[in-house]
C-alpha cells in the first residue's frame, strides 16, 4: 500500500497524491534521507501513537520515483527514557565502523539525537548523538551498544547530519546547539569517535532556535549540462524567524575545507512560503543534491485539519548554482511527478476572454462581474481533487493578481498570486480554506525579480492541500498548505489600481 494511493475511504479531502504523508499519525522533520541501491528512503519524525507531537520515533517510507511512497514499519522506536530526534543516514561502504557484516557491502548507519528523559539514570535531560545500524538495506535497525557516541552534556545539542569530505578523507558531522545559535562541526575516521573541528555562528540568524543543519556541495550547471563553479551551501532552519513568519529554512553559500565553514554570502530563504521547515538533502546522490522539507510550520502544525494523520513533506527539489551580477546564487528545481496534468497559461495580463465553466459548474455559477479590469481564463475541466500544474508567465510591470478559485459556493475559496506596483510577487492563501486556518500566516515573503525584468515565469503545482510555486526557473520557491476541500477550479486575472 502506498501513502499516495490510499483507498478513498481512508484518504480524506486533503491528503495529497504526490507528497509524502504518514498513514494515520503525526509527522514532522525529514530524517535519514538516503538513496541506496536505487531506492529512496525517507525517514521522518513520527509519533506512532497519535496525531500530535509526542513519542518521537523515526517513521519510514520508500520510493523508486520520489512521487509514490510506500509506508514501512517504524524504523527507530522511542522508549520511555529516550526519544529519537532528527538525524541522518550514510552508507558505510568500507565498513570503517565495524558494524557491518564481514565481507558484506557495508552497513547503513543512522545518526540521531538521543533525547533522554529527566529521569534517565546516566544522561538525565541530555541530548546527545547516537547510532543505529542496518545490514539489510535499511529494513531493520540495531541500536549501537556504545551509544551515545557524542555527548556535550547539553540539553539542546541535536540534529546530526553526517557527510563524507573527499579532500580531507574524513567523515564530517554538523549539529547544532539550538538555543546558542551555533553550528558545531566534528570529524571522524571510523564514524564512531568524533573530534571537535570548529564552530560557526551568524548574527543574522538569531531570531529563533537553530535546527536541522545540512552542509552540501552545489555546482553551477553550464549550458551543455556539465558542472561549472562550485560552492558549499549551509542549510539551516530557525524557529521562529522564518522568512514568512513562524518557522522556516535558510541557506548560506560559502567555503568548506573539511574543518571550517566560511560564509561568502548573506543568508537567503530556501523557501518564501510558510510551509517549508527542517529541509535536508539525501545522501548517496551522484549529481545535483536533492532536498526535502517538512511542509508545515511550528506556529500552527497541531491545528492542521487532517487528523488522524498530520503533515506532509514538500516535493523534492534539486539544488544548483546560477551566476548573477551579484555573484553565485542558489537555484531550486522542483522534481515534478511524471504524468501530472499540465496546463499552459496565456500571457497575463492578456486580452479579455469569455468565462468558460469547468466540469461540475454551469454558466450561472461561473465567476461573474468581471468587468473591464478582469478576465476569466479558459481552462480545461479541472477539479481540486486531482493534482494539476499551471505554467506560464505573469507581467512584472503591471500590478495584477491571478486568482485560483475552488468551488462555486460562497464564501469563495481562493488562492491569490499577486504582483504589486513594485513588481514583487506574493501568495495570499487567506481565503483558500473551507474553515478559518492560520490567519496570522496568510501571506508569503515577497519575491522580487531582477531589475527591469518584464515577466515572471510561474510553475504552480496544486496537490490537494499542498501548493508549491517555482518562480523564474527556480530562483525562488513558495510552499504553502491550503484546505479548500473539493470543487471545480476556475481561474481569473484582475488588474490592480
Amino acid at each position: 500500500m502506498t501513502t499516495t494511493d490510499l483507498p478513498r475511504s481512508r484518504a480524506d479531502l486533503h491528503r495529497p497524491r504526490f507528497h509524502l504523508t504518514p498513514e494515520s499519525t503525526w509527522m514532522n522533520d525529514p530524517n535519514g534521507l538516503v538513496l541506496h541501491e536505487g531506492t529512496w528512503h525517507a525517514f521522518f519524525q513520527n509519533n506512532p501513537h497519535g496525531s500530535l507531537w509526542d513519542n518521537m520515533s523515526w517513521g519510514h517510507a520508500v520510493s523508486t520515483d520520489l512521487a509514490t511512497w510506500t509506508a514501512l514499519p517504524v524504523a527507530l522506536p522511542c522508549s520511555e527514557q529516550e526519544m529519537i530526534f532528527s538525524g541522518s543516514v550514510v552508507h558505510d561502504a568500507q565498513n570503517v565502523s565495524g558494524l557491518g557484516t564481514p565481507g558484506g557491502s557495508g552497513p547503513l548507519l543512522a545518526f540521531y539525537t538521543s533525547a533522554y528523559s529527566p529521569d534517565h539514570p546516566e544522561h538525565p535531560g541530555i541530548q546527545a548523538q547516537s547510532i543505529a545500524s542496518s545490514t539489510d538495506d535499511g529494513m531493520t535497525w540495531e541500536f549501537y551498544a556504545g551509544n551515545p557516541v557524542l555527548d556535550r552534556s547539553s540539553a539542546n545539542f541535536r540534529d546530526p547530519k553526517v557527510l563524507w569530505h573527499e579532500e580531507s578523507g574524513r567523515w564530517v558531522m554538523v549539529a547544532v546547539e539550538a538555543t546558542d545559535y551555533a553550528l558545531h562541526l566534528f570529524t571522524s575516521q571510523d564514524l564512531l569517535r568524533w573530534e571537535p573541528a570548529s564552530v560557526f555562528r551568524h548574527p543574522s540568524l538569531d531570531g529563533g532556535i537553530w535546527e536541522c543543519p545540512d552542509l552540501v556541495r552545489v555546482h553551477e550547471r553550464r549550458a551543455d549540462g556539465t558542472a561549472g563553479r562550485e560552492s558549499w551551501a549551509l542549510i539551516l532552519s530557525t524557529n521562529p524567524g522564518g522568512p514568512a513568519g513562524g518557522s522556516g529554512t535558510w541557506t548560506i553559500l560559502g567555503d568548506f575545507d573539511g574543518i571550517r565553514f566560511t560564509a561568502s554570502a548573506e543568508p537567503q530563504p530556501l523557501d518564501l512560503g510558510p510551509d517549508c521547515y527542517a529541509a535536508v538533502t539525501f545522501s548517496g546522490v551522484d549529481g545535483d543534491p536533492v532536498v526535502l522539507g517538512w511542509m508545515n510550520n511550528w506556529a500552527y502544525a497541531d491545528r492542521t485539519p487532517t487528523a488522524p494523520w498530520r503533515s506532509a513533506m514538500t516535493l523534492p527539489r534539486t539544488l544548483l548554482l546560477e551566476e548573477r551580477p551579484t555573484g553565485l546564487a542558489l537555484v531550486q528545481r522542483l522534481v515534478v511527478p511524471e504524468g501530472l496534468r499540465t496546463i499552459e497559461l496565456p500571457p497575463l495580463p492578456g486580452p479579455l476572454t469569455a468565462a468558460v465553466p469547468t466540469a461540475g459548474t454551469d454558466a450561472a455559477s461561473a465567476p461573474s462581474a468581471l468587468g473591464a479590469a478582469a478576465q476569466s481564463l479558459q481552462l480545461p475541466a479541472l477539479d481540486a481533487d486531482e493534482p494539476f500544474r499551471l505554467r506560464g508567465t505573469l507581467a512584472a510591470d503591471v500590478p495584477h493578481r491571478l486568482v485560483l478559485r475552488i468551488g462555486a459556493d460562497a464564501p469563495a475559496r481562493e488562492l491569490v498570486i499577486e504582483v504589486g506596483a513594485d513588481g514583487a510577487l506574493i501568495v495570499d492563501r487567506s481565503a483558500a480554506h473551507a474553515e478559518p486556518f492560520a490567519a496570522e500566516h496568510s501571506l508569503t515573503a515577497p519575491y522580487v525579480p531582477a531589475d527591469e525584468q518584464a515577466e515572471i515565469a510561474v510553475d504552480l503545482i496544486v496537490d490537494r492541500s499542498c501548493v508549491e510555486l517555482e518562480l523564474d526557473g527556480g530562483r525562488a520557491v513558495v510552499s504553502a498548505q491550503i484546505f479548500p476541500g473539493p470543487g471545480a477550479v476556475t481561474l481569473r486575472s484582475e488588474a490592480l489600481d
